[in-house]
């Protein structure tokens, strides 16, 4: 009997800023007229005495009425507290901790068995500082804890291996699965309502409202399987596979998917392969609970846009319903050559995905609607203006192809390992409820990751060193957030990235590693080129660069690892 096992833990803290807020004409902070006159709350409505009102000459505020609200301690606007606007950071405190444990083992007859436990929990902290509850007023905090999110999955597997024959193998086994995910209250002022709410002040933290006790909690689900999966080695040349799962969901009651699979060696240079399977993946539950506001650009106007739980009745009202599984079916076909010194494969895949899981469109509030989420206990939902939620009301179709060939040269004091791998994919929206998802959800669905990329690897290993170069290319993609916002084509050329790493073995336990990737600092287009509107939309917005670049925009990064193997 062998004991295995491995653990994991990670942690980081993540700090990112949202957009600026204008003090001339934020809404619910400094003005609710779009800038022509300030936002003045009465600290004591019930005296009888009102606060002037205050108009602004373009970004001035007439300095005769802001004067008054200066000198009057029952008045207030945030230009007396944040006079220069502010922009609020949000972020979080991120743990990752997981293990592993099993036993293993084989009996006189050759049956072989494993059973092991794996947990991992997932944990994130959220923080929103330098903001406001403008509700409050002067008596707002400036920094807020709105909750956290945690998520842990609990899993056991017993799994055992059997050659029936010499070319007959059998695998089964059996899983019980248990995951939960909660939801952690924020600081009461994260989410509550001050004293002002009812002058037109917003409520909640600005940017990211708190996780109200209300909405908050534990959900967990538990479901159990049973697999068997055959292997026959018919011939020398034909090996056939077949597998089938059964799988009972505490809340989605029971499915059976299988999987068929063959590999033929034509001659010893070339073979084919196929493979056609079925799938199923249910919602997870914060899918299902989950419910958070945060702000959003939408048509260049920043609103609060909530996420709700689909069973919400203002969901319900707008198309919404519990949420179902997503169910897939899988064909691939390829082949296997050789060409000279240079292995190559080929394969094609379609995928056919139906109920995909996803957000909706976003759904235009009215005030009854807001009403109702108020009264529900959505975080911010006084001051949501949409609302979009999980839903299984689309249909997709995806396919490609996969082109890898490789080969190896003897060069340079040693030996240089070649990688070519191409990709090709297409996603389209086949079936979809308008109701829910509209041209622009499906868009963003079909063109916000490129279709076509491919990667060259070099890799010299050369006595206790070890180098490796990478090029990559990535195809065109589609950035739905400047579309939304200036109106144009908002697709992103094509960009080249190029990777560096280095290793020295000081022994067959120590190594040392060092790389770059991105070393050219690459970050693409910049949305000036892409939108080509004669001015710098960055000043706008603070995007230089796309955020669906698909290598990312903080260009290149610097590495070290040492590594020892006991």
């Amino acid at each position: 009997m062998e004991l295995y096992g491995h653990g994991n833990y990670n942690s980081k803290h993540v700090d990112g800023g949202f957009f600026y807020r204008n003090p001339t004409n934020r809404g619910g902070v400094y003005s609710n007229d779009g800038g022509a006159t300030l936002l003045v709350g009465d600290l004591t409505p019930d005296d009888g005495v009102g606060c002037p009102v205050v108009v602004m000459n373009g970004v001035t505020p007439d300095p005769v009425a802001f004067q008054q609200v200066l000198d009057d301690p029952n008045c207030f606007t945030f230009q007396e507290l944040i006079p220069g606007g502010f922009t609020p950071r949000f972020g979080g405190d991120y743990t990752d901790v997981s293990f592993l444990a099993g036993l293993r083992g084989e009996l006189e007859n050759g049956l072989a068995w494993d059973a092991s436990m794996y947990y991992g929990k997932n944990k994130v902290d959220f923080f929103i500082n330098n903001t406001v509850n403008a509700s409050y007023g002067p008596d707002t905090p400036r920094n807020f804890d709105p909750g956290a999110y945690t998520q842990k999955d609990l899993n056991f597997n017993l799994d055992f291996n059997y050659p029936l024959t010499d070319n007959v193998n059998v695998a089964f086994g059996a899983e019980h699965r248990t995951e939960e995910f909660t939801i952690t209250p924020g600081q009461v002022e994260s989410y509550t309502a001050g004293p002002l709410a009812e002058q037109g002040f917003s409520t909640s933290s600005n940017g990211f409202p708190g996780f109200p006790a209300i909405t908050s909690g534990s959900w967990d689900r538990s479901n159990y399987a049973l697999y068997v999966d055959t292997e026959w080695q018919a011939s020398d040349d034909l090996l056939v596979q077949g597998a089938l799962r059964f799988e009972d969901f505490q809340d989605f009651g029971t499915t059976t998917n299988y999987k068929l699979g063959l590999n033929y060696h034509i001659t010893d240079d070339f073979g084919v392969r196929a493979t056609y399977s079925t799938g199923f993946k249910a919602p997870t539950p914060g899918q299902a609970n989950a419910s958070n506001t945060s702000t959003e650009l939408t048509g260049g106007v920043l609103v609060n846009n909530g996420t709700i739980p689909p069973t919400n009745p203002v969901a319900l009202a707008n198309g919404g319903k519990p949420l179902g599984p997503e169910e897939s079916t899988n064909l691939a076909l390829g082949a296997f050559f050789s060409v000279g010194e240079v292995d190559v494969t080929v394969d094609y895949f379609n995928i056919d995905v139906t109920g995909r899981l996803n957000l909706s469109s976003e759904v235009r509030l009215t005030p009854e609607q807001i009403q109702d989420l108020i009264d529900a206990g959505v975080p911010g939902a006084g001051d949501l203006t949409q609302f979009r939620f999980f839903t299984n009301d689309f249909d997709t179709n995806t396919e490609g192809v996969d082109i890898v060939a490789t080969t190896s040269t003897d060069w340079l004091g040693g030996t240089t390992t070649w990688n070519l791998a191409f990709n090709y994919t297409s996603t389209n929206v086949t079936k979809y409820n308008p109701e829910t998802i509209g041209p622009a959800r499906i868009r963003q669905i079909e063109e916000t990751t490129p279709d076509t990329r491919w990667t060259l690897t070099a890799n010299h290993q050369m006595d206790q060193f070890r180098i490796l170069g990478r090029v990559s290319y990535y195809g065109e993609w589609y950035d739905s957030f400047e579309y939304d916002v200036f109106g144009t084509n908002a697709v992103f050329p094509s960009e080249f990235i190029v990777d560096f790493e280095g290793e020295y073995d000081f022994s067959d336990s120590l190594k040392l590693i060092v790389g770059v990737n991105n070393v050219f600092d690459n970050k693409g287009a910049t949305t000036e080129e892409v939108n080509n509107l004669g001015f710098d939309t960055a000043t706008i917005l603070g995007n230089k660069y796309s955020q669906y670049a698909p290598f990312g925009f903080n260009g290149a990064f610097w590495y070290g690892r040492i590594r020892y193997e006991f």
